[in-house]
């Protein structure tokens, strides 16, 4: 039964001590399928040359040569890295060298046992997972750890190893992610419940709690550092989760504005202006904005053409041919009767079909646009740029970061021409003035929060606020969640965010948000207050009906008292 035993361990030992360099090399390029190897620190104390691949480019760096990798060289790297001599110089030059790739696969080559747990420890805090070790010139025992739920260091036989990396982000065994939310509407809001507890709200919170059940976390909102009232943006946002160990801000924002490297790019939007809506036009006024003008030239346009086929015809003599005409064409173009002259060619008919033709379809428009108008009154002049706004006094109420960011975008010289157009304010004065939709000021809004502002209008019978078309700020912008530098979460949220959006959750949770924040009072239904959707014709909204009775009465009155002085002078001349 020794004797068994014994053979055992000798057979373990030799199998041990046959594992090379090269061998486990060879099996971790066929787990990762890696492009180029990283040496730092080249000694032949870890490794000799000829113990690697020939078909693979090798980058040879000491502890002092600082690159940045990333984009310069294939994605898919190998880090060997050699701990003998200055330990703390060699893994700078490391975390420098990884900066944004931290997820690289990496061997250490180290001397004793407590190196290997101190070097992990610290490749911990520098957002790196994929890491083993080697102890001394054995490499039979590989040595790895795990970083969640809590930090624990492994070893394993290198020869009944299947894996040597294994991923650590795939069960987290209930490790607790922690949470920052800007309180910014619609993706995220903070209130509190009737039992005085604090919760979130918003289109945010089910993504990052859906997140964290595919990788068997759980999530806890930091609420110390969520103020009761008011916004949190970005460059306090990021200052606070490095600062407290934040390992997701729940935020979104433009990734222009942001370092790109820094997010995880979530949806496409805009940022634009949204401005009250202009007053209606009197009903008095409806009748001089008809566009009836339009009808002259296809009058004149009638009759010249009726006076030069009559010629044709000689149906007429030529002192009445124009009077008679413009009042057949008058009479026509109005859709009203007149008397068709007998015996008429088919020239001449055809030409008194397009007459009333026209007539009647010139009819049911303007009667359709009348109607239309008294239920729905058009809008008086549209806003349409900066200009008219400062003739209107009608400001830009704005917060200061993000009125930093349209000195940006829109240059220094453009915010020196109109200053007086912006209005800074705290953001809870901000958040609530847009939210209740006051009409004292205009507001930039991007393309999430919009919908929802347009949602809450839906039962008004006009709206009171409009996107201004014009007026836009930036007209595509890709939106993104912000992380710390070198989030290990970065992939992870990147891959799930995608899977969101090609399954339809992801709008889900958006159209959802409305009702949610209705539910806890951030939003509500806008509806008209003292107001009737219908009001009698009253005889003001004749106002220019009026005035043109009496002005064709005046003018036919004078008409008919000059026919009478000219006839009586025609009589008076025959007596003679």
């Amino acid at each position: 039964m020794r004797l068994a035993l014994y053979l055992l361990i000798a057979i373990g030992l030799v199998d041990t001590q046959s594992v090379t360099l090269s061998s486990i090399l060879k099996s971790v390029h066929y787990e990762l399928s890696h492009r180029t190897i990283l040496l730092l620190q080249d000694s032949e104390v870890c490794w000799s040359p000829n113990e690697f691949q020939n078909d693979l480019p090798i980058l040879i760096f000491n502890g002092n040569q600082r690159v940045y990798l990333k984009h310069k060289f294939s994605a898919k790297i190998l880090a060997l890295v050699c701990l003998e001599g200055s330990e703390s110089d060699v893994m700078k030059a490391l975390y420098s060298n990884l900066k944004d790739i931290r997820d690289t696969p990496t061997i250490l080559f180290a001397i004793s046992d407590s190196q290997i747990y101190t070097t992990f420890r610290d490749c911990l805090s520098k957002k790196m997972l994929n890491v083993v070790a080697f102890k001394g010139s054995d490499r039979g025992i590989i040595y790895s750890y795990r970083a969640f739920p809590t930090f624990q260091i492994i070893q394993r036989n290198v020869s009944g190893t299947r894996r040597f990396f294994e991923p650590q982000l795939k069960d987290l065994g209930g490790y607790v992610l922690k949470a920052l939310p800007d309180n910014i509407i619609p993706r995220t809001v903070v209130y509190r419940d009737r039992n005085g507890n604090r919760q979130c709200k918003g289109y945010l919170s089910p993504f990052i709690r859906n997140y964290a059940s595919t990788i068997n976390a759980s999530v806890q909102i930091a609420w110390d550092l969520v103020p009761e009232e008011g916004m949190i943006h970005l460059k306090k946002l990021m200052e606070l989760s490095h600062d407290n160990d934040v390992d997701i801000p729940l935020a979104i924002f433009g990734l222009e504005i942001q370092d790109p490297k820094l997010g995880v790019p979530m949806q496409i939007s805009s940022w634009f202006l949204i401005l009250p809506m202009e007053p209606a036009i009197p009903r008095h006024c409806f009748f001089p904005n008809f566009g009836a003008e339009g009808m002259i030239p296809v009058g004149v346009l009638i009759t010249i053409v009726l006076i030069v086929a009559n010629r044709v015809e000689n149906r007429f003599s030529a002192s009445c041919q124009g009077i008679q005409m413009g009042s057949q064409v008058f009479r026509g173009v109005l859709a009203q009767p007149f008397i068709l002259p007998r015996s008429l060619s088919l020239r001449l008919m055809f030409i008194y079909c397009i007459l009333i033709t026209s007539g009647y379809f010139m009819s049911n428009f303007y009667t359709a646009k009348l109607a239309t108008w008294l239920v729905h009154p058009p809008a008086g002049s549209k806003i349409h740029s900066w200009e008219q706004m400062q003739k209107l006094n009608l400001k830009i109420l704005i917060v200061p970061t993000e009125f930093d960011y349209i000195k940006d975008i829109l240059g220094e010289e453009f915010i020196d021409d109109h200053r007086d157009l912006f209005k800074v304010t705290d953001s809870v004065d901000f958040q609530a003035r847009r939210l209740a939709m006051d009409q004292s000021y205009a507001y930039p809004v991007t393309g999430t929060l919009w919908p929802l502002l347009q949602q809450a209008q839906v039962r008004l019978q006009r709206p009171i606020f409009r996107q201004s078309r014009e007026m836009v700020f930036t007209p595509f912008m890709l939106m993104g969640m912000p992380l710390p530098e070198n989030s290990i979460f970065k992939k992870s949220l990147s891959h799930f965010a995608t899977r969101s959006h090609e399954s339809g959750l992801y709008y889900l949770w958006f159209s959802r948000s409305f009702n949610e924040l209705k539910s806890i009072g951030s939003m509500s239904y806008k509806v008209d207050m003292g107001t009737q959707s219908y009001f009698d014709l009253k005889w003001q909204d004749y106002y220019f009906i009026w005035l043109g009775y009496l002005g064709g009465t005046c003018v036919g009155l004078v008409a008919f008292i000059l026919e009478l002085g000219n006839h009586r002078w025609h009589r008076g001349k025959e007596g003679v």
